[in-house]
């Protein structure tokens, strides 16, 4: 497979995932999603709704339209200039949005609570596996340069025993420098 493709591919994966909030497996999303009463469920899809560009382009369009048609007078100028029924219907909705907004807040701080305690214990359990890994091999070490340390003593032995036997000519002594003087033998 290609890169472009696999690309793409992590693309459609992804788009997916987001349209469908059952794909998403991390923990706390799965409790937020599977332990939310209807009300929040609401509140959720209410604060998505309200900031998306879908929902300012179809706001924009209407409240443009009823100002035309109220400034034009096509249809029976229900709300002449200044618009107070206009005004009227944008203080209730901002009555009802705000504390959906609210509630859309307070869920998603506390999925972040959720996630940073999840977090949180996620990393100490790292800390103690790597703690545990050290120790592994810092053991291995050790065990690595005893069985080293072994090794060089049976070969010192070894080579003792072939010198003993003659199979091995000892080694010569180091060479002197031709300034110095040899040293006494006692």
């Amino acid at each position: 497979m290609s890169t472009p493709a696999i690309a793409e591919d992590s693309r459609r994966r992804l788009r997916s995932m987001k349209r469908d909030p059952r794909h998403n497996q991390h923990p706390v999303n799965r409790v937020l999603i599977e332990d939310a009463t209807v009300g929040e469920r609401l509140a959720d899809q209410i604060a998505a709704g309200i900031g998306s560009w879908r929902f300012l382009i179809v706001q924009t369009i209407a409240v443009v339209s009823w100002v035309g048609l109220n400034i034009v007078g096509l249809v029976n100028r229900w709300d002449p200039y200044p618009f107070i029924l206009l005004n009227l219907l944008f203080s209730v909705q901002a009555a009802y949005t705000g504390p959906v907004l609210l509630l859309a807040g307070n869920r998603q701080a506390q999925k972040d609570r959720l996630t940073l305690e999840h977090a949180a214990t996620e990393a100490d359990k790292a800390d103690r596996q790597n703690l545990e890994i050290l120790n592994k091999i810092a053991e291995n070490t050790q065990l690595t340069v005893e069985i080293l340390k072994h090794l060089e003593d049976q070969r010192a032995e070894l080579i003792k025993r072939m010198e003993a036997s003659g199979m091995l000519a000892p080694e010569p002594a180091p060479a002197q420098d031709a300034g110095e003087a040899p040293l006494a033998q006692t």
